[in-house]
């Protein structure tokens, strides 16, 4: 069966190491050690812009909705009764005891200690509340995952993580490993993240960019160079509202997840 509550918590002990391992992470020699754990093969995700001040054309199937079908459609939904990173950290910002929700069967495995089976209503709920929160989802088939919660069937789960800017694992401090594995962690497709044109640069989106892809330009404007992987961090932190989030018509979220991370993946 699964990783038991005590085992999760002689982990949290050592949850410092995390921060060394993205550091080295990308270095040769230890890049292939890192495969294990970030590698497309083993990592596959992206963050999803659900947000009440992004507008949703029409045309396009809204975020939300998307993050709901899956939970609908799962076979099985567990819901961790704590997130590792913030409790590893400490947070004092957000609630560590809003833990990821893992969708299909074989989130049957997780121990009762450390998850709890949920309902869609349920479930449902504990997305609405991670969304009052102001934790950004992030929908991913991790094989670390598998490892931390003690799963069988790496083919039979998705995990939908609430993610904060402080703690997340995933959010901060993590060029090293994008540059090693730039298709892992993608920005989905259609979603653009701009600075507008009344930008002073003032620099408050630079040091909260997770893969340090924003850069100041003679002080005066800040750019977002290409790797931009749609976390929406630089436009959270814009006290000015010149950072913003879109996305395009006629994008296809929905199926950009399907190809990319539902891959190979059976949750029903």
């Amino acid at each position: 069966m699964g990783t038991k509550k005590y085992q999760v918590d002689l982990a949290l002990r050592l949850w410092k190491l995390t921060h060394w391992a993205k550091r080295i992470g990308g270095i040769t020699p230890f890049k292939q050690m890192a495969g294990l754990a970030a590698s497309e093969k083993n990592f596959s995700g992206s963050f999803i812009p659900v947000d009440e001040e992004i507008e949703v054309p029409p045309s396009v199937v809204a975020p939300r909705l998307i993050l709901e079908d899956y939970i609908k459609r799962a076979s099985h939904r567990t819901i961790i009764h704590e997130c590792f990173c913030r409790v590893g950290e400490g947070c004092e910002k957000y609630p560590r005891d809003l833990g990821c929700l893992l969708l299909g069967e074989a989130s049957r495995d997780v121990d009762p200690s450390v998850g709890r089976t949920a309902t869609v209503e349920q479930a449902i709920d504990h997305l609405d509340r991670g969304l009052t929160a102001g934790l950004l989802p992030m929908l991913g088939h991790l094989r670390i995952d598998q490892a931390v919660f003690g799963v069988r069937d790496f083919s039979r789960f998705l995990t939908l993580c609430f993610c904060c800017e402080c703690c997340c694992v995933i959010r901060s401090g993590m060029r090293r490993l994008v540059d090693a594995y730039p298709r892992s962690l993608v920005r989905l497709e259609g979603v653009k993240v701009e600075v507008t044109g009344d930008c002073v640069g003032c620099g408050e989106c630079v040091p909260v960019c997770p893969i340090e892809n924003i850069r100041l330009i003679d002080n005066a404007r800040a750019v977002i160079g290409g790797m931009c992987i749609g976390c929406g961090s630089c436009a959270r932190a814009c006290s000015r509202g010149d950072i913003r989030i879109s996305i395009e018509p006629g994008s296809r979220m929905d199926e950009d997840i399907r190809r990319r991370i539902e891959a190979g993946v059976n949750i029903e």
